[in-house]
């Protein structure tokens, strides 16, 4: 048997990360930034909606299967409301939906060979209560996670997780109105695009960020922009009732697609 023989094993998960990743290199990397009026979230769609709300202050969006998204998505909801439900909004937390949920959910499913693995990586943002506690979750293809603070995304490949954090913080958004944060939010993903575009990355971290440095990343979001069109969503502190989520409307952000585009 398979699991009798570590060595196969290893092989075996090894032969299933190289799938996943090379099936999701593709993908259309989502941005999660912390601005002055709460929390943005901002990717590129062909069609399908990729941002999602998952309870009153949070929201998630998804690189990969759109199947395996919807599984991801349906989960996060369904204990998201169980929770709430038996105790109150106020124990929903993300780091709950995270820690007790998908993250064990989608590492199961890499782990056991025998099933089909989730191919997709997810990044989830919270928006805190009382003026504090904001934060972001990345859930990879086999369960790893991790928290952010201020800004988190991820690509189609791992490498472009950082480059486009750094390039978010380098901007400094969190004093800045929705427009200049969805610009900013635009030309991380623009790097992110750039790198899983690349056949191949740099291994050192110094070099990958030479090379990153002298990609055009307006040109990327541009020459994408012929054939997606931008989604964005806001988790708002001043939005009236409990869903504090919203969709960004095409007139707040035709401006800032027209400067790209000119």
């Amino acid at each position: 048997m398979l699991l009798d023989e570590p060595y196969r094993f290893a092989e075996a998960i090894a032969n299933r990360r190289d799938y996943i990743e090379d099936q999701l290199r593709d993908g259309s990397p989502v941005v999660g930034v912390a601005f002055a009026d709460g929390l943005l979230m901002v990717t590129l769609k062909g069609g399908s909606q990729k941002l999602f709300e998952a309870y009153d202050r949070i929201g998630l969006g998804s690189v990969g299967h759109p199947t395996d998204i919807e599984k991801l998505r349906q989960s996060a909801v369904d204990l998201a409301h169980v929770i709430g439900f038996n105790y109150s909004d106020a124990d929903v937390t993300l780091q709950q939906i995270v820690h007790f949920g998908l993250g064990p959910a989608v590492k199961s499913a890499f782990d056991d060979v025998i099933r089909s693995p989730y191919i997709a990586r997810v990044l989830l943002a919270e928006l805190g209560q009382d003026d504090g506690g904001s934060s972001f979750f990345t859930v990879d293809y086999d369960g790893t996670f991790h928290r952010y603070e201020s800004a988190a995304a991820i690509g189609g490949v791992a490498e472009a997780d950082g480059l486009m954090r750094e390039h978010i913080l380098a901007a400094d958004p969190s004093s800045h109105a929705l427009s200049d944060a969805l610009s900013v939010a635009l030309d991380a993903w623009g790097l992110g695009r750039w790198a899983g575009e690349q056949d191949s990355l740099p291994p050192d971290e110094e070099e990958l960020k030479a090379a990153a440095s002298e990609a055009d990343a307006s040109a990327v979001v541009r020459e994408a922009l012929r054939t997606l069109e931008v989604e964005a969503v806001v988790l708002d502190p001043a939005g009236s009732g409990k869903t504090k989520f919203r969709h960004v409307e095409p007139e707040e952000i035709e401006s800032i697609v027209s400067s790209i585009r000119e």
